[in-house]
């Protein structure tokens, strides 16, 4: 079927064009806010919004990636993307300009810049070819090749050397003197040794200084900024454009004649592949500067009998955020044999339990994503989606409490049917109900997500919802061996402790009775 879109394949869908709900829970808004910041002038963000959906785009992306580890491949790249950039420039002054020769010079000028990038990109393109795997950019490099061939076969080549011919002959000298302004065309070298008598050269300094408006004595003031910006055409030029038209009416008549015979310059596959192949170019240099950082970005493989784990997986935004600081920040491994299946997160305040749950959902969706994950190794179903419930503070304007503003969240995500088969992260959910309602709650939200066959995460102060079951397992955040007062950000399987640890947390910070009373005396 040949080339169509190097992020989506030959099945494209309707780009989401806002933020989705679980981006600010997981800190993907920040995080694809960093990615971005590489792509001033494109449109790059719908695409870090819209799924691909299939298993076989995810594959074809992956694959992509991979080829984009060439420094070289994405060096070609990004020099085809700036000289495409640069003739769409020119020709958009060719849309917003109003004189006739304007707009066809300039519609001539973005073709042959256009032609040129063409040409360079199957060149650069060739010399790496070899290194090139994947069956998206594989099948780019050919349509390009074909694109090169069409413009051949269309006379669109001969018909674009022939008016930059008639182009080329369109030359003048501008000389100012003390007094005068003069235009006078330049000649062929050899008629000009033929000469033996200099033609008288023509002032057009008057009829230029009546064109501009101006009075004879203010002629200097009209000579100040004449060329006010390097692409734009400013009076002077326009008048000298209709001097210059009389003598040679053929030239203008070629470029006028290319414009109207070639009116649409760029295909529509190629104005897509040079925004959508962003995507890739500015992850890459996310992800190389990742590594740099020292912690690992793997490319996840798919699951067929529901298996789902990982191994060195961490918070790559606060990786990101601690960029500066000497911060390590801990990785940690999971394993799901059953399908469906939940992990119910308990242990210490501050042992690091929402930013283990935050990191399985980066992975889940960079994995979907078709770009390499924030872990080691990452092993998953193929989910539908991601869904996320994070604690929320309580709004004013609500007119309702905390808990039933997060009970007004959860309805339409158990109910949403795109929600089958997805992933979730909840997040310390009813913490404003009794104990014994909040475990009552949590277990009915869980459930209705198993119904659905999601698997999911889900972290909690309350110990009795981690209670082992075919579909439930209990991950505890550890402490330093011996040191109740100092975390080790680690989660490992095993039953909830049933404590919460709050007596080290009060001596750590010197919280206890006598001491607040002691600094208050």
């Amino acid at each position: 079927m040949g080339f169509e879109s190097i992020l989506f394949g030959s099945a494209k869908p309707e780009l989401v064009k806002a933020e989705p709900d679980f981006f600010k829970d997981l800190q993907l808004d920040y995080l694809v806010e960093k990615i971005l910041e590489q792509s001033k002038g494109y449109k790059t963000a719908p695409y870090f919004y819209t799924f691909p959906g299939t298993a076989e785009i995810i594959r074809y992306r992956q694959q992509i990636c991979k080829d984009m580890e060439s420094e070289a491949l994405c060096t070609v790249l990004w020099s085809f993307c700036r000289r495409l950039a640069e003739s769409r420039k020119i020709y958009n002054l060719s849309l917003e300009s109003q004189g006739v020769i304007a707009i066809a010079t300039y519609h001539l000028q973005a073709a042959t810049l256009y032609r040129e990038a063409l040409l360079k990109l199957d060149e650069e393109l060739g010399g790496i070819s070899e290194g090139i795997t994947s069956e998206g950019l594989k099948e780019f490099y050919t349509y390009i090749k074909e694109e090169l061939k069409k413009q051949e076969e269309t006379g669109f080549v001969a018909a674009l050397n022939r008016a930059n011919s008639f182009f080329s002959e369109l030359k003048f000298t501008l000389s100012i003197d003390q007094d005068k302004l003069i235009v006078s065309e330049e000649k062929e070298a050899a008629k000009k040794r033929e000469r033996k008598e200099k033609k008288p050269v023509e002032n057009y300094f008057e009829e230029l200084a009546k064109l501009l408006g101006v009075e004879m004595q203010e002629q200097y003031l009209a000579m100040r900024d004449i060329f006010p910006e390097p692409l734009k055409t400013s009076t002077l030029e326009h008048v000298l454009v209709g001097i210059l038209k009389k003598s040679k009416p053929k030239v203008f008549e070629e470029i006028n004649g290319f414009k109207q015979n070639f009116p649409d310059i760029y295909p529509k596959i190629i104005l897509d592949f040079e925004e959508e192949v962003q995507f890739y170019l500015c992850f890459q240099k996310f992800r190389t500067r990742t590594l740099g950082m020292g912690y690992p970005m793997g490319t996840a493989t798919t699951s067929e009998n529901g298996e789902f784990t990982g191994r060195e997986v961490y918070d790559i935004a606060l990786v990101w955020k601690q960029e500066l600081n000497d911060y390590e920040v801990v990785s940690n491994d999971f394993s799901m044999k059953n399908h469906p299946c939940f992990f119910v997160v308990t242990g210490p305040n501050q042992g690091g339990k929402t930013t283990f749950a935050r990191s399985m959902g980066q992975a889940v969706y960079f994995a979907l994503m078709g770009l390499p994950v924030n872990a080691e190794t990452f092993h998953m179903p193929m989910f539908n989606g991601i869904s996320t419930h994070f604690e929320a503070e309580e709004t004013l304007q609500s007119n309702s409490g905390k808990l039933k503003e997060e009970i007004n969240r959860l309805i339409p995500m158990m109910r949403k049917d795109s929600n089958r088969n997805s992933f979730v992260v909840l997040n310390e959910l009813f913490t404003t109900a009794t104990t014994h309602d909040a475990m009552i709650m949590g277990r009915k939200v869980m459930e209705s997500f198993l119904a659905r066959d999601c698997y999911g995460i889900y972290v909690t102060h309350i110990q009795e919802l981690a209670e082992e079951a075919d579909n439930i397992i209990s991950l505890v955040a550890q402490l330093e061996p011996g040191e109740e007062s100092k975390r080790s950000y680690r989660m490992l399987p095993m039953k909830a402790q049933g404590y919460g640890y709050s007596d080290a947390l009060v001596k750590k910070f010197h919280l206890e009775y006598e001491e607040i009373i002691r600094r208050l005396s």
